[in-house]
């Protein structure tokens, strides 16, 4: 399984170097061949070879994260910030079955647009089917502008097809000045 595995990373690898090298050689071909183009037809021309390059780069990356992360597998944990979270977010981390999974860092203008309603894809992995666990530690600051570390957890079931999860910062109801962090399953 390992061996297949190196193979079909490797072969994207070698992919995105074709990609390269089809690019570069279209380029140096269109320019060659464009010289005697009038320079409103060349702009056009050259305008669509980008974007036929960016329509090769997106498949390209939707081949790889097929590869990799077949939907069968798939484990997908996003994170959204309430308006209203008496909390000011500075950094997530995330464990998968008590493995690190992943952290983040994140910028006054990334909290911004999480409070404005925005959802940010924090991890994207591969699970077996069964029983597993996560556990998310956000950092930040709270309403008395103190920092303070807080961890969610929750279990869950695995089975066949992706798996959507979660992690929420909200104010605790009934108490504005306090925030809650949960974990939930998206259907």
């Amino acid at each position: 399984m390992r061996v297949a595995f190196d193979r079909l990373v490797g072969m994207t690898g070698r992919l995105r170097t074709a990609l390269v090298v089809l690019t570069l050689f279209v380029c140096f071909w269109s320019v060659s061949s464009l010289a005697e183009v009038p320079t409103a037809e060349l702009a056009k021309k050259t305008e669509q070879l980008k974007q036929d390059i960016v329509d090769l780069n997106r498949e390209l990356l939707k081949l790889e994260e097929d590869v990799l992360y077949p939907l069968d597998t798939q484990l997908v944990v996003f994170l959204g910030v309430d308006e209203n979270a008496p909390f000011t977010l500075e950094s997530v981390e995330l464990l998968v079955d008590k493995k690190f999974a992943t952290s983040y860092l994140y910028s006054d203008r990334e909290i911004q647009a999480l409070k404005r309603g925005g959802v940010q894809r924090l991890h994207v992995g591969n699970l077996t089917t069964g029983g597993h666990s996560v556990q998310a530690v956000f950092n930040g600051r709270g309403a008395d502008n103190k920092f303070f570390r807080s961890t969610a957890k929750a279990s869950f079931s695995k089975q066949s097809g992706a798996k959507y999860l979660e992690l929420r910062v909200e104010p605790r109801p009934g108490q504005p000045l306090q925030p809650t962090f949960r974990i939930e399953e998206l259907r």
